[in-house]
This record gives C-alpha cells, sequence and structure tokens, in this order.
C-alpha cells in the first residue's frame, strides 16, 4: 500500500474526508491534513514559490513526527529534498519560532558528532474548537498536538444567533486567559446540530436549535475571530474523532450515531466521512418508524422514540399507565437507564421502546451501508446499558450483526473532532504565513 496515494486508506493513518463544495480534508489517527496542503495549496512559480512548498514538506514531517524530534538528515531522506536545502528551510521555521532545536544526547563512547534533532513548538499555534449542542456548547483552544490549553461549557441560548455570540465571546475570553499566547489562533472548527450547506453558508434541518435560516455562520464567525472557521455537521465530527482511536479495519466501514436531545449518525464508508450528495447523510434521527402506542398518529420519527426527552416522556407515560418505579417524575435519562438493568418497571418500559425502535433503525441502516461497527455516542447512546438494550433488540431483525459498542469519548466526541479538523486546516496555510512574513 502507497502511504503518498491519497486515495488509498490506511486504517492506521488516516480516514479522508471530501466535501467537493469547502475543503476537503483528510484526519490522521494522531495528525489531522488537508489534502494538497502546501505544496499544492501555494501557487506560483520561482524561487520564492518553490521554496514555500518545501517549506512545506519539511512542516508536514514535523507535523507528522510530532510530538518526537527529528533530524535534518532524517528529513531530507523523508522529503527528497537536498541536506543543504533542509538545513535552510529548518533554520527559517526556527526562527519563526516553529521548531526548537532539542539538544542531543551523547551516548558514552560514541564517536562523532551526535545529530541535532529538531521538534515542533507545540505552541506556536493555536486553534479553537466548537461543539454547539443543543443544550451545551463547548469551546475549547488546542496546541498544534491537539493539547487542551484552555476549554469552557457554556448553556447554549435559544437562538443560533446568540449562540454564535456567546461562542466568539468565550473564545475570545479562552484567549485572553492564555495571556502572550492568545494572539497565535490560527484557525477554527465548529460543530453544528443540523446540516451544513457550505454553498449557502447556512445550516438547515436544526430543529433543537432555531434561528440559523438568515445566519451566514461561516462567514460570521470568520469575520469575529479572525482566522478561517470551518462549519460540520457535529455528528461527522463525532465519527473524526471516533475513527481517530482505531486502528483496525472496522474503522473503513463504521457510523457513529450520536443519541442525546437529538439523533444523529457519522458515516465512514471505505475509509471515507460520507456527507451524501446535498449533505444531509446521516439524519438518522429523522426517519420514520413504527412505534407503539403511536397508531394512526401524525408523522413519528426515530427522534420523537429514542431521544433523551422521548424517553423521559415514555418513563412518564408508563407511569400515568400504572406502571410501577422507584424513581422520582422527573428522573434524568443516566438514572432511567440504571433502574431499568436493575428492574425498574416503568424505566424498563421506556428504555425498551426507545431501544426497539433504534433496533428497527439500525437495521435498516445495516441492510444498506454493512457497516462493520457502530459507534454509540451522546449523554444517552454511549451509556452501556442502552447499547445493550439496543443489542437484544437487533438480534430480533439481523441474523449477522455489526458490532456495537459505546463511544469512550461520550458526549465530547464532537469536540475532538472539531479541534481536529482545526488542526488540519492549519497545515494548509501555516507555513505560507509564517515564511511569507
Amino acid at each position: 500500500m502507497d502511504h503518498g496515494d491519497a486515495n488509498v486508506w490506511n486504517p492506521n493513518l488516516a480516514v479522508r474526508t471530501e466535501r467537493p463544495e469547502q475543503e476537503t480534508c483528510y484526519t490522521l489517527r494522531h495528525l489531522p491534513v488537508l489534502p494538497g496542503a502546501g505544496r499544492q495549496m501555494i501557487d506560483g512559480s520561482g524561487s520564492w514559490a518553490l521554496r514555500l512548498r518545501n517549506g512545506q514538506a519539511v512542516f508536514d514531517e514535523f507535523m507528522q513526527a510530532a510530538p518526537f524530534p527529528i533530524s535534518r538528515a532524517t528529513l531530507a531522506r523523508r522529503t527528497g529534498l537536498s541536506k543543504p536545502t533542509v538545513s535552510a528551510l529548518v533554520s527559517d521555521l526556527e526562527d519563526a519560532g516553529v521548531v526548537s532545536l532539542i539538544p542531543p544526547e551523547r551516548s558514552q563512547g560514541r564517536i562523532g558528532r551526535p545529530a541535532a534533532p529538531y521538534a515542533l513548538v507545540p505552541d506556536a499555534a493555536l486553534v479553537v474548537g466548537v461543539d454547539m449542542g443543543a443544550t451545551k456548547i463547548i469551546v475549547g483552544v488546542a496546541d498544534l498536538l491537539g493539547r487542551v490549553l484552555a476549554e469552557d461549557r457554556i448553556e447554549t441560548a435559544s437562538h443560533a444567533r446568540a449562540a454564535v455570540e456567546a461562542v466568539v465571546r468565550t473564545t475570545t475570553r479562552l484567549l485572553g486567559d492564555l495571556g502572550h499566547k492568545g494572539h497565535l489562533l490560527e484557525s477554527g472548527c465548529v460543530g453544528v446540530p443540523g446540516v451544513y450547506r457550505p454553498r449557502l453558508d447556512r445550516v438547515e434541518m436544526s430543529p433543537n436549535l432555531s434561528g440559523f435560516a438568515d445566519l451566514p455562520i461561516r462567514e460570521e464567525l470568520s469575520t469575529r475571530l479572525g482566522v478561517p472557521v470551518t462549519i460540520e455537521n457535529d455528528v461527522n465530527l463525532a465519527a473524526v474523532a471516533e475513527a481517530e482511536g482505531m486502528d483496525d479495519r472496522a474503522g473503513l466501514d463504521f457510523v457513529a450515531i450520536s443519541v442525546g436531545t437529538g439523533i444523529g449518525a457519522g458515516l465512514v464508508m471505505d475509509g471515507r466521512l460520507y456527507r451524501g450528495g446535498h449533505g444531509a447523510a446521516g439524519e438518522l434521527g429523522s426517519i420514520d418508524i413504527p412505534a407503539p402506542g403511536h397508531q394512526g398518529a401524525a408523522r413519528i420519527t426515530l427522534e420523537d422514540v429514542a431521544s433523551a426527552p422521548a424517553i423521559r416522556r415514555q418513563f412518564r407515560q408508563a407511569l400515568d399507565s400504572g406502571r410501577p418505579s422507584r424513581l422520582e417524575r422527573d428522573a434524568e435519562v443516566s438514572e432511567l437507564l440504571l433502574a431499568a438493568s436493575l428492574g425498574d418497571d416503568a424505566a424498563s418500559e421506556a428504555l425498551g421502546i426507545a431501544a426497539e425502535a433504534m433496533a428497527s433503525a439500525v437495521a435498516w441502516l445495516c441492510w444498506f451501508n454493512d457497516p462493520a461497527r457502530i459507534v454509540f455516542g451522546g449523554g444517552v447512546g454511549s451509556n452501556p446499558i442502552f447499547v445493550e438494550e439496543v443489542r437484544s433488540k437487533l438480534d430480533g431483525y439481523l441474523d449477522d450483526t455489526p458490532e456495537l459498542v459505546a463511544s469512550a469519548l461520550g458526549n465530547r466526541a464532537a469536540f475532538i473532532g472539531a479541534i481536529s479538523t482545526a488542526r488540519a486546516s492549519v497545515r494548509s496555510t501555516f507555513v505560507k504565513g509564517r515564511l511569507g512574513r
């Protein structure tokens, strides 16, 4: 397998994510990059353009090696550039504060001068990642290694424009708290609870957060924060984060399903994040399903039956119908799931209805997409009790079921994916910006 071929997926290296209208990005397991970053993104001819392209190649190798140091001889071998050229470029990057010399350790009895390794300076640039959920927003600032340096969790406003304002205000405060490092912000990514249309710069199909219709969100955030900002569906970002943690072939074809206030799915097919022809692939919560107790009613969707609000509502209905429970009427979903696992009658009924509906939807997904693994995330989906109940129901639909697992990232998956995607975009502009100053 040729790792240099952008169309070849290596489970130890990358999940390719494609978006024709916006930038196409690859997410490496440890390092996100953009296709064509550097050498193809830097246009022009002549010595200046050549220097930038070569500088991008060297920078890519530093990012790939991070956090470990790498010698100039190794850089020359990996990039195919001459040693004098590499030395000059490393010096340029060092002067720009991007890399630093690591004092070599002298081995006792070693003959000759040891190689002088250099390493990426992690906080040479910062990125901001945001998960704009229906009830909460996570905002975090991270370095080039993806280490979160500052983070806050705030309540989501009732209107999208107010939520964007809160994101800007929180980002500005977090950067200020970092002191002199705050001016190093280079890129951002915001996950949104809906379908993002890049050509329109608009979020659609977001029933849990209104006000996106007249909001050019990418333009607004890029202008306010002063850096390029990528907008992406939150569950797609969760799929990116899950993919980075996989090192087996199941990562080639899997689905990340988020179950919380809403329900959505991120599809990875043949190692690629699949968005569909209009960017709306994975809107699992919007599919129609048959649901007990809803006969003859209006259209019933999976979100109406299996989301967190639906489970709480079904628990109250079970109480009203005479089902006993040791829980209070306003119990949280986590309490309901635990009680159901212990045999609580009303809680078991609510969980059973939700799990049956989810199993039905997953079965359809498997018949069409045949994923090797399904990762459940979100406040409800990452609970192993929920996953086990869905697994028990799914056996009634499929002879050969995929692997079902609860996400280890929980409700932080979309935020982690946002940080990863923001880091990816840095590679397309960072060297040109630093060496061009």
